[in-house]
């Protein structure tokens, strides 16, 4: 039976497709975008987190906790032990292999939710497609359950997984983080011609896309990627949605969680977000959400 790594099971979520939605996070991630969201999801191993408010240095993990990164070359095993000897749950996994019918089973008890709101369960990660079988595998038996099923995506995955899981998916939530090849490379470390295309294929084979463009201020706000959101508007007129997801600082907190440095953005005003708005509709481009 397959295994995937999941890393947590958010319940009542309402960004993240329509409705209210338990939102499942796949570990692994082929990208490296410098405001990564979800940093500790990003390796796809078992990892460790340090949560330094619940430490009292009592030394029982042999003070560890110095060098949270240095975990990382450690064994599952040893992760586990760990975590289960910290009494104050300073150091927690990150990371639990499940079964599709365990995660089905934890999400299917917010069904009444999902009936009276029109939600249901979204994939995320890290890059869920660096799972393809088992994602393919929840999606399957989450439809056979009457789950309306999303899967949020970067795209970077191969074309032939999307085709496999397609008709299990009754909307992609799908990313399109910038407008040039160069750009691109530089801020998620990969190019985005992949992505494109595989989005082009489904778009064409009659998938509900919903396109969702973060936007950090200084980083990825260009006049080139503004008129870039709206000519994809105008190029994919049948698009579910275009959403534009301002810049948050989470991830920032959650880095230092598993031992890194992330940069710290500026968190955009209402100011900033109308401009936004204006200059894609400018273009010609029109948003249907700014989250």
């Amino acid at each position: 039976m397959e295994k995937g790594l999941v890393f947590g099971i958010q319940h009542f979520s309402i960004h993240d497709g329509p409705g209210i939605r338990s939102n499942v996070f796949l570990k692994g991630c082929p990208l490296r975008c410098l405001w990564c969201h979800n940093p500790e999801g990003l390796s796809c191993g078992i990892g460790l987190q340090y949560y330094e408010r619940n430490c009292t240095h009592c030394g029982r993990c042999g003070h560890i906790y110095r060098d949270i990164k240095s975990t990382e070359k450690l064994s599952d095993d040893q992760k586990r032990d760990l975590a289960r000897h910290c009494p104050y749950r300073a150091l927690r996994l990150v990371g639990e292999l499940m079964t599709a019918e365990e995660v089905v089973a934890e999400v299917v008890k917010d069904a009444r939710y999902f009936k009276s709101s029109g939600g249901g369960m979204t994939i995320s990660g890290g890059e869920p497609m660096l799972q393809a079988k088992f994602a393919i595998e929840l999606a399957k038996l989450a439809k056979e359950q009457g789950i309306m099923t999303a899967l949020e995506t970067s795209g970077f995955s191969a074309l032939e997984n999307y085709i496999q899981i397609m008709p299990y998916i009754d909307t992609f939530l799908w990313d399109y983080k910038a407008t040039s090849e160069e750009t691109h490379k530089k801020l998620v470390g990969v190019s985005n011609e992949l992505i494109l295309a595989n989005l082009h294929c489904l778009y064409e084979r009659g998938a509900k896309i919903v396109l969702r463009c973060p936007l950090i201020p200084g980083v990825n706000d260009s006049e080139e990627h503004l008129r870039g959101i709206a000519n994809m508007c105008k190029r994919y007129p049948n698009l579910a949605a275009i959403e534009v997801m301002p810049y948050h600082k989470m991830g920032v907190s959650k880095a230092k969680r598993i031992g890194y440095e992330q940069e710290e953005y500026y968190v955009p005003e209402k100011e900033l977000k109308n401009y936004w708005k204006s200059k894609i509709e400018e273009y010609g481009g029109k948003l249907t959400r700014m989250n």
